[in-house]
């Protein structure tokens, strides 16, 4: 929980807040975001390693994860205090150092929190299980995050700002520090390993970067590339649902077009959360792969879809939206991470831990690169199809119905790749198995 209202509350916020209420950028704003992410990713392959390494008497993962979740709140708040009167100059650097703070703390929560399941997973089963149960725990988290906007314009706040300043002190300290203090506290780690393991493993060349197992193993490959094009392309085309919900369904009316867009989550949520033990039975039947393959089918189905539904006045409709695509949103969060896992030589012992912080950390760095890629390139094409903020419904013509070209045609182009790059990661598998 701690781990999803982290990833996805900045980007839910700022967009509403510094955007399209304080006027700032686009470009710049984005820049502000994906700068630091990906400056904080770059720390990722060293968290794995140190994290692998650590003999705390606290355990391996713990002073980490305390570490993280303390950084995440702190700024997390802080970050929504910016003084309105101030100048846009100033209110964006407040801004990029409070958030090159987040995302540097981001990893420290994130690499060894999954470190930790794939130690005390040693099944595909069960980390299948495992992350799935995650998987609906976030769903859930879906299910209030897009709220957040909302719930800052309601009337008891004396106004917007305040009421963002209320809602991200009231989330940095409820959704992402309680629960990440319980996780840093009270888990428990499998059995350190003995002095003589720990030094027979730093002998390992093969084990020192995330990189190298990168280069090493294809199959890592293909998945990293599969992670791109749905975390960093449909993602990166989705935030047009938000501008076109606004300002061409709604007529620039920023509280409608929220309203609509928590609506839309929500319907995403509780779809995805549907689609767990779906998957979970699919994964099981027929494999995870197979089940990726028809899960992109139907994200293709959805993304043609968009195409319609993103019309004149909004309806209910925008759910069939939800229902289409939520699938690879649950697939990603769901299956991936036992693949990747999987990727680990059955010979070594599970116990030991020595790559999997590796490769938890070549997973967060892809994961926080195509969410930086995402967002600079959200800002870059608003500025290159002529949107401008100040000119609400009033756009000039045509950049609404390029918004729309975006969300649908983009979705659809990331999914048809997407079963490319799955096809390819299958028969790499079966000529492994089969040599």
């Amino acid at each position: 929980m701690a781990l999803f209202f982290a990833n996805q509350s900045v980007l839910v916020l700022a967009v509403p807040f510094y955007q399209m209420t304080l006027a700032l950028d686009p470009v710049w704003l984005s820049l502000a975001i994906a700068g630091p992410m990906l400056l904080g990713s770059s720390i990722s392959g060293y968290v794995g390693r140190a994290s692998d390494r650590c003999q705390s008497r606290f355990g391996r993962r713990r002073p980490f994860l305390l570490a993280g979740v303390l950084g995440l709140s702190v700024s997390f708040v802080l970050m929504w205090q910016v003084p309105a009167h101030w100048p846009p100059l100033w209110q964006l650097g407040y801004f990029a150092g409070l958030s090159l703070l987040f995302f540097l703390a981001l990893p420290l929560l994130a690499v060894p929190l999954s470190s930790l399941v794939f130690e005390q997973t040693p099944t595909t089963q069960q980390r299948t299980a495992v992350f799935g149960l995650a998987s609906a725990v976030q769903k859930l988290g879906s299910l209030g995050y897009q709220w957040l906007v909302p719930l800052s314009q309601l009337a008891l706040f004396s106004s917007f700002q305040q009421g963002v300043r209320w809602v991200g002190a009231l989330t940095g300290t409820l959704l992402i520090a309680l629960p990440g203090l319980w996780l840093a506290l009270f888990s428990r780690e499998p059995a350190s390993r003995t002095l003589a393991e720990t030094i027979q493993t730093k002998t390992v060349p093969a084990t020192q970067t995330s990189l190298d197992l990168l280069r090493q193993r294809p199959a890592l490959r293909w998945l990293m590339l599969l992670c791109l094009l749905q975390l960093c392309g449909c993602a990166f085309v989705a935030t047009m649902d938000y501008y076109l919900l606004v300002y061409d369904m709604n007529q620039a009316d920023l509280v409608a077009g929220s309203w609509w867009k928590a609506l839309l989550s929500s319907g995403y949520a509780v779809a995805g959360l549907a689609f767990v033990p779906v998957l979970a039975w699919s994964s099981a039947r027929f494999g995870a792969v197979r089940t990726l393959l028809w899960v992109f089918v139907l994200n293709t189905l959805g993304g043609a879809a968009k195409w319609w539904l993103y019309q004149g006045d909004p309806t209910y409709w925008l759910l069939l939206d939800a229902i289409l695509c939520s699938a690879a949103w649950t697939g990603m969060a769901m299956l991936i991470p036992p693949l990747l896992a999987q990727t680990e030589p059955a010979s070594r012992e599970p116990s030991q831990g020595v790559q999997y912080g590796a490769i938890s950390a070549l997973h967060h760095w892809v994961v926080s690169v195509s969410a930086a890629l995402s967002m600079l390139l959200s800002g870059l094409a608003l500025n290159g199809l002529g949107f401008a903020a100040a000119a609400g419904a009033e756009q000039a013509a045509g950049v609404l119905e390029q918004m729309r070209a975006l969300l649908s045609g983009g979705t659809m182009l990331c999914s048809l790749l997407a079963l490319a790059a799955l096809w390819r990661y299958q028969r790499l598998q079966f000529l492994e198995d089969h040599p």
